[in-house]
């Protein structure tokens, strides 16, 4: 999900929030007889909740429990009686469902809102504010003779369930809720960063191949253009061989002994448990030349991997800007950062993600 669209769907779900809260406001009032009467959500909760709680401790509630005055239970059971008598159950039954559904899906609507990271996730709450907003105008513009026991609290949870219907909607014609574009790894994770790396490394190549080739064109202002393209065509494919030779350095360790990109080890001997493997080409030529002019390359591009042959088990330890990979059975187990460490036991495959390199464990 895109940045705007997270923001977008976020704000949709504190207006959700806001508009079930609005609740709490007085939302009606009636005729009681002496007086208008209101109502309002935290007036029912109160209520509700010292009835369950009468109910729960007596078993029953009687018939002049008072639930707000001048009403009480027994008048409330009359009613509904009434009503059920005069064939009205089925306008009760679909009273109570336009009042609670509305309630329900604004607060389904407000939790997928918070928890949605994609486009189908954002496809119910959608459709569940898009329903309520549709009931609550529908409500206010044709039933007309209920706008005089409305409140402010009604007019408050449709304008805000309106509101956030816009921003969803805003957030789907820009496009906020598809994946943003990024270059995914062999494996389907994101290598945004390596690949910005590999980006760079090119960049660099390319920048080097283009100064060279400018100071022999200065050195041999008499030569040939012709001469000159072949001079580049040459050095363009020892750059493209060496680039490929770099790409698919394949090595091994195997109960301690172990090859890699032409440097050979033991780290079964008692003087050496700890072999250092660099994660680019420049970095291993550095370690095999073991000159202290070349240390440069090999900081933030290698791993170190030690070897336990008491328990025939391998601790590799990254110190490179390349993601490092551990395999098993063709499956990555491990996704080595820049200061991680993992421990394996033998038959695994340890490969610099972005690249061929690999080192055969066991």
């Amino acid at each position: 999900m895109r940045t705007h669209g997270r923001l977008v769907k976020n704000i949709a779900g504190l207006l959700l929030l806001l508009a079930l809260l609005s609740l709490l406001l007085p939302f009606c009032k009636f005729n009681a007889g002496a007086g208008d009467m209101t109502l309002s959500g935290v007036e029912v909760l109160k209520t509700g909740g010292k009835a369950g709680y009468t109910y729960f401790k007596t078993g029953a509630l009687s018939d002049d429990y008072i639930l707000k005055s001048p009403y009480t239970w027994g008048d409330i059971k009359q009613s509904v009686l009434y009503i059920n008598n005069a064939g009205g159950a089925k306008i009760m039954v679909f009273c109570g469902a336009a009042i609670v559904i509305p309630i329900i899906l604004c607060f389904l609507s407000m939790i997928m809102l918070f928890m949605a990271e994609g486009k189908k996730t954002m496809f119910l709450p959608t459709v569940f504010t898009f329903a309520t907003s549709a009931e609550m105008v529908l409500v206010l513009l044709l039933f007309s003779q209920l706008r005089p026991f409305l409140m402010a609290g009604v007019y408050l949870f449709t304008l805000l369930n309106v509101f956030a219907l816009i921003f969803i909607l805003a957030g789907w014609l820009t496009g906020g809720y598809r994946q943003p574009d990024r270059r995914l790894g062999r494996y389907g994770n994101d290598n945004d960063k390596s690949s910005d790396d590999d980006n760079d490394g090119s960049r660099r190549r390319r920048t080097k191949r283009k100064t060279r080739r400018k100071k022999k064109t200065k050195k041999k202002k008499k030569k040939d253009k012709s001469s000159d393209r072949n001079d580049d065509k040459k050095d363009d494919k020892k750059d493209e061989q060496k680039n490929k030779n770099s790409n698919a350095v394949v090595g091994k360790i195997s109960d301690g002994n172990g090859i890699y990109h032409g440097l050979t080890w033991n780290l079964t001997d008692g003087n050496e448990q700890t072999v250092t493997i660099g994660t680019t080409g420049d970095a291993m030529d550095a370690l095999a030349s073991n000159s202290l002019k070349n240390m440069n390359a090999i900081a933030e591009n290698n791993c170190t991997v030690t070897f336990d042959a008491a328990a025939k088990k391998y601790k590799i330890e990254s110190h490179s800007k390349a993601d490092i990979l551990i395999l098993q059975d063709g499956k990555v187990v491990k996704w080595l950062k820049n200061g991680d460490s993992h421990v394996v036991a033998s038959k695994a495959v340890l490969q610099i993600d972005g690249r061929r390199d690999s080192v055969r464990l066991g």
